[in-house]
């Protein structure tokens, strides 16, 4: 393991968290924070490790993780703050806690990502599905274990670093979309509604037993949640509040009374109401199906929020192209504070890193308050309506 300053990467995250409360506050720091969404499988993209490496090896997670944090910090000088490391598993917490088959990279296939194979194929898959007793459940009872053998490991290389990790499903609605697939889940919630909340039922109670295992075992302080609810994202209004709002805003009154969060990589400009007046969420991740001048205007001065910049521009090239993402988002989001910038959901394994740092740096530049016009390069690409008021 390489060593690691901490003392000089911490001075340099706590600058980045004071303009981030900033913006959590609703004011205009020197400029628009950035913060880009990344993950640990491109960090071990980015140093020579394929995802078999890194999902197999604690070390490997471990070492991919800690050069991210000085990669970041040093290099792409975004406004990461969170010096921390965290046991990673990807998106697979369904599969464990209900015993389905999971597909894992290998020495065949290195790169595959972790993922469900899902195991509600029938109706009656609904009944036999068990809310589990985490004493006993062996996926979990392993994952636990594994979470301290990585304390450990950090602790033996790194001493005070952060340890991030807990073994939670999705909320009820994308965690049946993880266990049934897409397709299945949006036809049964209209052809079979009472069986499917039936599911959703079992699953918000494992969802809580989940957490409350968490609180105990790790210690854990209970006051913040989030949620990460892509499926919800595609119903309509209707089927949102049927299926979605009771389930969700149950597990945000239970663990949310400090801080609330949501993550939702799918539309959500129809719910926006529900997000500040029902949830009453603190910050949400916005992904890039959304119209950020309608989502701006709805959560200006109530929720904050980061996201919405397309990623894939940065895969398909072109300077003018990052620059026109970059403006559209601070355009509209940046005046008033509570605007974060990054790309809409996680930025994914193939981005280029220079195009990245040249994302960062150009949101930088175009993102100082206050927000002048003459930094737009393409304001006349940008067909705002209120653009006067700049």
């Amino acid at each position: 393991m390489e060593p690691f300053n901490y003392p000089h990467y911490s001075r340099i995250a706590e600058e980045n968290r004071r303009r981030i409360e900033e913006a959590f506050e609703f004011r205009e720091p020197d400029r628009v924070p950035v913060v880009i969404g990344l993950g640990g499988a491109y960090y071990a993209k980015l140093f020579g490790y394929t995802l078999a490496d890194y999902y197999g090896d604690l070390g490997v997670m471990l070492d991919a993780q800690i050069k991210g944090i000085k990669w970041r910090l040093m290099w792409l000088k975004d406004d990461f703050a969170d010096i921390r490391v965290w046991l990673d598993i990807g998106s697979i917490a369904e599969g464990i806690v209900f015993d389905c088959r999971i597909e894992r990279p290998d020495r065949e296939d290195p790169w595959k990502s972790p993922w469900i194979i899902p195991c509600i194929e029938k109706l009656e898959d609904i009944d036999r599905l068990e809310v589990p007793d985490p004493s006993s459940h062996r996926g979990i009872r392993e994952y636990y274990e594994m979470l301290e053998k990585f304390r450990r490991l950090v602790r033996e290389n790194y001493g005070k670093i952060r340890v991030g990790g807990i073994l939670q499903i999705h909320p009820p609605v994308s965690a049946a979309g993880s266990l049934m697939g897409p397709r299945r889940l949006y036809t049964w919630l209209y052809r079979y509604p009472q069986e499917m909340h039936r599911l959703l039922r079992k699953l918000e109670e494992t969802y809580k037993i989940l957490q409350e295992y968490y609180y105990e075992v790790t210690g854990a302080e209970p006051g913040s949640i989030g949620l990460a609810d892509d499926y919800s994202g595609y119903l309509n209004r209707r089927m949102y509040e049927k299926f979605t709002m009771p389930y969700n805003l149950s597990l945000y009154n239970r663990y949310g009374f400090k801080r609330r969060s949501l993550h939702m990589d799918s539309h959500m400009d129809h719910i926006t109401d529900i997000i500040t007046e029902i949830y009453r969420i603190n910050d949400v991740d916005v992904g890039v199906e959304n119209d950020i001048r309608a989502i701006a205007e709805a959560f200006r001065g109530k929720t904050v929020f980061n996201g919405n910049a397309d990623w894939r521009v940065l895969l398909e090239g072109g300077m003018e192209r990052i620059e026109l993402e970059v403006e559209r988002c601070i355009y509209h989001a940046a005046p008033g504070g509570g605007y974060i910038f990054d790309n809409g959901g996680e930025t994914y394994i193939g981005v280029p890193p220079e195009n990245l740092k040249y994302e960062v740096e150009y949101a930088k530049k175009v993102g100082r308050y206050p927000i002048k016009r003459d930094r737009f390069k393409h304001l006349d690409r940008l067909a705002a309506p209120d653009k006067e008021s700049l």
